[in-house]
This record gives structure tokens, C-alpha cells and sequence, in this order.
């Protein structure tokens, strides 16, 4: 008994594992202590505007840095994971990107100011980088990827320059450079290690 009871434990690990309502469920988490006490009426729009738009541009990061991590470490199981449910990354970069959009313009809440700061290329930025996902979230699908045919890898890849014009609006609203240029490296130091592999397996 008390053998088959410690089996039990990974099997029931890996159907939890494989489930596809797991990945949205724990991306969806971290928007509670974000939108709770505003929806509540206890903190003002504002307290959501700085959570989410760097959950946003942290989940920008990840869903860059999967492909990367696939090609430097193919067995691993985590990894596995993540390519498997990288499109969930993608959606939920998306999803706080709107939060962080909808707090923003709650808080400000006059369109003349909005539109007053559209003079600064911290806000420019930030405009660009969410109109151009978009077009990545709305063929987010695999109606859309059969539909659009090679388009759809093309439309995706324009992830990169949102990446940029994201890191962008992350540099110019900070006081210190640190944090957004630690993820950048990071996704970067990934590209050039897969760059890296890829040219040694095939002799170059």
C-alpha cells in the first residue's frame, strides 16, 4: 500500500501536468492582487498600471526566450512544457498589456491628457509596441494558423520588434535600468548560446 500510494503521486503530477486549463490558470493568478483592491474600491487605477505592464513585458521575455531554451536543452521536461504551452505566454502578454492599457487610461481619465502624452517617446513607445501585438493575439489560434498559412509565422514575428519597442517604454518609465536590461540580457545570452549550437552541430 504504501508503495502504490508514492507511484500515485507523479501520475496524478503529470495529468495535472497535462493539463491545458493549468498554464491560463497560473498566468491568470497574479492578476488578482492587481485588480482586486481596485475593483473593490480600495486602491486607486494607478496601483495597476506598474504590476501588469511588467508582467506584461516579463511574459514578452519568456515567450521569446522558449524557442532558445528548446534548442539548448531539447530533453528537458520543463522546457517541454513550455513550448508546448508557449502560445498561453503569448495570450497572457497580451492580456496584461489591455489591464495595463485599461489602468493607464482609467487613471488618467481625460483623453486631451492621453493624447497630450503622445508627445513623449515613453509613451509612443508603449502605444506602438501594444498596437503591434494585436495582430499577433488575433491569429493567436489554430483556425487562424490553417487559415493564414505562412503568413501566420510571419505575422508572429512581429513579436521581435514589439520586444524592442517594450524594453523601450520599460527603460524610459524606470529609474534604474537594471531590471529591464537583466531580462533583456538574459533572452539575448539565450539567442546567441542557441546561434552558438546551431553553427557547431553543423561544423561551421
Amino acid at each position: 500500500m504504501l508503495v502504490s500510494d508514492r507511484t500515485a503521486v507523479p501520475e496524478s503530477l503529470k495529468r495535472l501536468a497535462a493539463s491545458r486549463r493549468l498554464p491560463w490558470l497560473l498566468l491568470a493568478l497574479p492578476a488578482a492582487p492587481m485588480l482586486w483592491p481596485v475593483l473593490a474600491g480600495d486602491e486607486p487605477w494607478r496601483h495597476a498600471i506598474a504590476p501588469s505592464g511588467l508582467f506584461a513585458a516579463q511574459l514578452v521575455a519568456a515567450a521569446l526566450a522558449v524557442s532558445p531554451l528548446r534548442a539548448i536543452f531539447p530533453r528537458s521536461g520543463l522546457v517541454t512544457w513550455m513550448q508546448r504551452h508557449r502560445r498561453a505566454l503569448g495570450v497572457a502578454a497580451f492580456c496584461y498589456g489591455v489591464v495595463h492599457l485599461l489602468a493607464f487610461v482609467m487613471a488618467i481619465g481625460r483623453l486631451d491628457y492621453i493624447l497630450q502624452g503622445l508627445a513623449f517617446a515613453s509613451m509612443q513607445t508603449g502605444w506602438a509596441a501594444f498596437l503591434l501585438i494585436l495582430p499577433v493575439a488575433a491569429i493567436s489560434s489554430d483556425f487562424a494558423m490553417r487559415r493564414l498559412g505562412p503568413w501566420w509565422k510571419r505575422v508572429q514575428r512581429l513579436v521581435y520588434p514589439v520586444a524592442i519597442l517594450t524594453l523601450a517604454h520599460w527603460l524610459l518609465l524606470v529609474p534604474s535600468p537594471v531590471t529591464p536590461l537583466v531580462w533583456c540580457g538574459a533572452v539575448a545570452a539565450l539567442q546567441l548560446l542557441r546561434l552558438w549550437k546551431a553553427r557547431r552541430s553543423s561544423g561551421g
